[in-house]
């Protein structure tokens, strides 16, 4: 009989433990929110250097401006000849709808002179490659 008082109260002390640790127990929740932010980059090539030319061989190379858009973009290249007589910037595969992390659009760079320019004019001329969010 001893022995079953000692086991009902033990079991009778468990069960008010467990009550008393699951009640002690309080738990709580935090909201997290966030807003996208833009990202946007372009990266232009190391500059161009088209050595000698002619106006017979014009300069020519193809460069591969890289970026990084969220948001679908379009990316383009404005050109100034400066002494060249002719300077183009023509992309090579598509420029809209571009979008992620590792953009990469290549670029044909040709570069003409004529005839009245001298031998030892040392030529100037500027691409500059934008993208734009659409």
């Amino acid at each position: 009989m001893k022995r079953t008082i000692i086991i009902a109260l033990s079991v009778v002390a468990l069960v008010f433990g467990v009550i008393s640790y699951a009640t002690a127990a309080d738990f709580d929740t935090t909201a997290v929110t966030a807003n996208v932010g833009t990202l946007l980059e372009v990266t232009a090539p190391d500059p161009v250097n088209f050595g000698s030319i002619t106006p017979v061989a014009p300069g020519v190379a193809t460069v591969t401006v890289s970026g990084k858009s969220n948001k679908e973009a379009t990316m383009s290249a404005e050109v100034t000849n400066d002494n060249f007589t002719t300077l183009t910037s023509t992309a090579l595969e598509a420029t809209t709808g571009l979008r992620g992390g590792n953009i990469g659009v290549d670029y044909k760079i040709v570069g003409t002179v004529d005839y009245d320019l001298d031998p030892t004019t040392a030529l100037t001329g500027s691409v500059k490659f934008s993208m734009v969010q659409e």
